[in-house]
């Protein structure tokens, strides 16, 4: 029977070794697996942040272009309406010089038509709107319109002698060209 029990002992001691062996190994591989639980909690939480930064970003370029949209459309609409004045401000000068030219008759409706022709410019100007200067200048391709050229050797080659329809400027851009009569001198001479 002590046989018995020496094997009985050794069995338990053998055991509680083994208990004890396995006791850190499961801690460590415990740690371990919180350790990697961990990681990959933290790379799913930088996964979502970047997300949300990139579709913050998204929405911020989103509205910039959206205001940049709305922008030149409300511009883009300014110009056509500016350019429809025009027509109103050519006629307006039409009638005065007409008056002018007419001997002074009617000088009470000439009146009114300088003072509406006043108010129309101070309103274009209050735009931006501003006439191109072009008269006794080179001109300027990208600013006039050339409708008829002249030979006239004592002005240099491609003046603009006479302007026909005041072109008009807005925020930098011809919003209309001027007409304007060239003055140009044959090579041939």
């Amino acid at each position: 029977m002590a046989d018995q029990q020496t094997e009985d002992n050794v069995r338990a001691t053998a055991e509680q070794l083994n208990t004890q062996e396995a006791g850190p190994q499961t801690d460590e591989s415990g740690v371990a697996e919180l350790q990697r639980q961990l990681t990959e909690a933290e790379q799913r939480a930088e996964a979502s942040e970047n997300k949300y930064l990139r579709a913050r970003a998204d929405m911020d370029n989103y509205k910039k272009r959206i205001e940049r949209t709305y922008a030149d459309l409300a511009k883009s609409s300014k110009k056509d309406l500016l350019v429809r004045l025009l027509s109103v401000k050519d006629n307006l000068e039409r009638a005065l010089r007409y008056s002018e030219g007419n001997g002074g008759q009617s000088e009470g409706i000439l009146e009114g038509v300088r003072l509406t022709e006043y108010q129309l410019n101070q309103l274009l100007q209050q735009e931006g709107v501003k006439p191109i200067d072009a008269e006794g200048k080179a001109f300027d391709p990208s600013d006039e319109e050339a409708i008829q050229t002249v030979h006239d050797p004592n002005l240099p080659d491609h003046t603009v002698v006479q302007v026909v329809r005041q072109g008009y400027l807005y925020d930098g851009e011809v919003l209309r060209p001027a007409q304007v009569i060239v003055n140009v001198l044959d090579d041939s001479q």
